[in-house]
């Protein structure tokens, strides 16, 4: 190899060490690691007591847990409806 090759090579790989350790390199590693979401405390209790609470009733807990989850959904939907409204009326 050349010597012009080597300094090439080596500044590349001085270059590679460099941004393997620069804390933008560290904030990438860290952001990308996604936390796990916990759980509230108890959390598998009430969904238990929930769940017998339901069925008992003679529902499904999973169609009333289906239903929660569009009723959030609905709601949210109009209150931006709303907000977007207000927003088209001030202009």
């Amino acid at each position: 190899m050349s010597d012009h090759t080597q300094k090439e090579n080596q500044q590349v790989e001085t270059l590679k060490v460099k941004e393997k350790h620069s804390p933008d390199s560290q904030k990438k590693a860290s952001q990308s690691k996604k936390k796990k979401p916990t759980k509230p405390t108890a959390f598998k209790e009430f969904e238990a007591l929930a769940k017998e609470i339901v069925e008992a009733n003679g529902e499904s807990y999973y169609e009333w847990l289906h239903m929660q989850h569009q009723e959030i959904i609905l709601n949210f939907n109009v209150h931006n409806r709303k907000q977007i409204t207000e927003v088209a009326k001030q202009s």
